[in-house]
């Protein structure tokens, strides 16, 4: 079977494509010079592929949506805006595809109710991308990274800035942030130099994961099983110490101190982050078994065959 990615970003070039590859499936994507109704067309006619598939979908609407009028593919959507878009983009495409997948498990009951075909996909990584890259010196100096933008739309995800983020600032960390908007006045929260670094290539990010000794997370969504960021993964995969926010899916899918360390406060961060800076080995260890467990787990190898089998 072949099936054609409408979209190239990191979550399907080094994720969900590889995925379907490994499960025997020939895989093509269409490359954002191509993104545009001539360009999907084109690509059809020469691949010829049995599926389409979309993630996300903001910006791709404007040319896959025509293309799926005047061809009879079938599509698969991957809704990574659920929970926040479920009502509107989500359905939007839903309606036009054979699959829905969303990483949210609490929307397939909405999926159900408008008489959609959904199944639960969560995040995941690819192994042969995602492992142990080779220590980069700036990296492994730092006591803890964080790389993501600075959303402001979210009180979760800006309450857990004030308690992840925030205690290494304080105490002087050597911390740097990467990501837009953390200098931006009008976000509630401001990281002041020297701890903003900016822009950092998905590719670069890998390194810092590896290299670093505490990677931060934060979270959008708290109250979902399933939903969480993606980079959860990809640090785990890179065996990175990952410290992040505790949310419901990061408890439903990981063990607490054996997989990642997850904190909900500010005083409860601070005593994580003295210990674990002086504890290079119990690091060590929860980043092996963090890795463990997703490779075991949580791959897109294992994902792509859910899809299939729905499919």
């Amino acid at each position: 079977m072949k099936i054609l990615f409408t979209n190239p970003p990191p979550i399907i070039k080094y994720g969900m494509q590889a995925g379907f590859k490994k499960n025997g499936w020939i895989t093509d994507r269409l490359e954002v010079p191509e993104q545009s109704e001539e360009g999907l067309i084109k690509k059809i006619e020469e691949f010829k592929p049995d599926y389409l598939f979309t993630e996300g979908g903001v910006d791709t609407k404007k040319f896959v949506f025509p293309v799926l009028e005047k061809y009879s593919i079938p599509h698969i959507y991957w809704a990574i805006e659920d929970p926040v878009a479920n009502s509107s983009l989500a359905m939007e495409w839903a309606r036009k595809s054979e699959l829905t997948l969303t990483p949210c498990i609490e929307m397939l009951r909405n999926y159900k109710e408008e008489n959609i075909t959904a199944i639960c996909i969560p995040f995941a990584i690819d192994p042969d991308y995602y492992h142990k890259k080779p220590f980069k010196k700036n990296f492994a100096d730092l006591d803890a990274v964080h790389i993501g933008n600075n959303y402001d739309v979210f009180d979760e995800r800006y309450n857990a800035y004030n308690y992840i983020l925030k205690p290494f600032i304080d105490k002087q960390k050597k911390i740097e942030i990467y990501g837009m908007d953390w200098q931006n006045p009008n976000h509630r929260f401001f990281v002041p130099d020297p701890y903003a670094k900016g822009y950092i290539a998905h590719e670069e990010s890998v390194y810092a994961y590896s290299s670093t000794k505490i990677t931060l997370g934060v979270h959008s969504i708290e109250n979902s099983l399933t939903m969480q960021s993606m980079r959860t993964f990809e640090v785990l995969g890179c065996c990175g110490f990952f410290l992040t926010q505790r949310t419901k899916a990061i408890e439903a899918m990981f063990v607490n101190h054996e997989h990642l360390v997850s904190s909900g406060s500010y005083e409860e961060t601070v005593e994580l982050m003295n210990f674990y800076l002086a504890n290079h080995s119990a690091r060590e260890r929860i980043a092996i078994n963090g890795q463990k467990h997703v490779y075991n787990y949580h791959t897109y190898e294992q994902r792509a065959k859910e899809i299939i089998k729905e499919l």
